[in-house]
């Protein structure tokens, strides 16, 4: 578990009693800020919404809200297939751009902040170290629109904050994200007799989302704005990480793996993704609010829990 200092306990009490409205509440990182919030903010009231409860592409959708006068906007709706937004570049953007410029319209009814998490993808693998002064380059239709989303929040003349995330997981059976698929996938491999697979080579720095929702609720319990980078410690490749979930789950010895070249597998999806992207938090270190761990630890704490051991059973 994070270690929570007494700092950030009486930092999180300037959170007590305040009013919180999670959009995409029903997804990995939504499921993390309410888990948070229950955790670590006393007495905060939560809207966690889903999409049949609003629908961020549907302006009328908030009028049923009016009333509720938020004091922040966790904005975690949109539509996260980057595949998907190549194939259907209309839908992305209805879902991605105008969504958050519904929300935009609607937290300045409520005079809200807003709350918005970015993607790595909006980078391209130009930077061998990226931070908040590297220019974005998007290399798909999702980032391109992630982008430009950022921007009509950044540029609202709300008090906006923006976290540039590393690529994360969590949410047991939510977690659409690469541990997720890569452990249902071996173990649907081994239940078929399958004992071994290839793994690309492309870098990122595997995040855990409950450490991200509360590394960012203490930014908002310390009033920050503009952007930030936010990833765990360290960086490893797809297989690296892998490697290491066969270890923590003690399936080393029935399972096999063998490392290939990202830019093979690359050539199968639709979406160009960066090789590596590598973030370093250097305005939450400056700052002194860098609550990120080591991929390692957060991973290990991530698979600790039984629903991991029962899908090799």
């Amino acid at each position: 578990m994070i270690d929570i200092s007494k700092e950030d306990i009486n930092s999180l009490k300037n959170l007590s009693g305040k009013k919180f409205m999670i959009t995409g509440g029903n997804g990995m990182l939504g499921d993390a800020f309410l888990d948070r919030l229950n955790k670590n903010v006393e007495d905060a009231i939560i809207y966690c919404f889903n999409k049949s409860q609003l629908n961020v592409t549907n302006p009328e959708s908030f009028n049923k809200y009016l009333d509720l006068k938020p004091d922040f906007i966790i904005h975690c709706a949109g539509l996260v297939n980057a595949d998907a937004c190549e194939n259907n570049i209309q839908e992305g953007k209805i879902n991605i751009v105008e969504g958050t410029r519904n929300v935009v319209n609607f937290a300045k009814k409520n005079n809200s902040k807003i709350f918005y998490p970015q993607s790595f993808l909006i980078y391209d693998d130009a930077n061998e170290i990226i931070n908040e002064k590297t220019k974005p380059r998007p290399l798909s239709v999702y980032g391109n629109l992630k982008h430009e989303a950022e921007n009509i929040i950044l540029n609202s003349s709300l008090n906006t904050l923006s976290v540039h995330m590393g690529g994360f997981f969590g949410g047991l059976e939510k977690d659409n994200n690469f541990v997720g698929k890569i452990i249902s996938h071996i173990s649907k491999l081994i239940k078929n007799g399958k004992n071994s697979m290839e793994i690309g080579d492309r870098v990122w720095q595997p995040t855990y989302t409950k450490d991200l929702a509360y590394n960012s609720l203490l930014l908002l319990a310390n009033n920050k704005i503009g952007k930030f980078c936010m990833s765990s410690h360290g960086s490893c490749s797809f297989f690296e990480l892998t490697k290491k979930i066969l270890e923590i789950l003690d399936i080393s010895e029935i399972f096999n793996i063998f490392p290939i070249s990202a830019k093979i597998l690359a050539e199968k999806e639709i979406a160009t993704r960066p090789l590596s992207v590598i973030m370093k938090n250097d305005r939450l270190i400056k700052e002194n609010l860098d609550r990120q761990r080591k991929w390692e630890i957060s991973l290990k704490e991530y698979l600790s829990n039984p629903y991991f051991k029962n899908l090799f059973k």
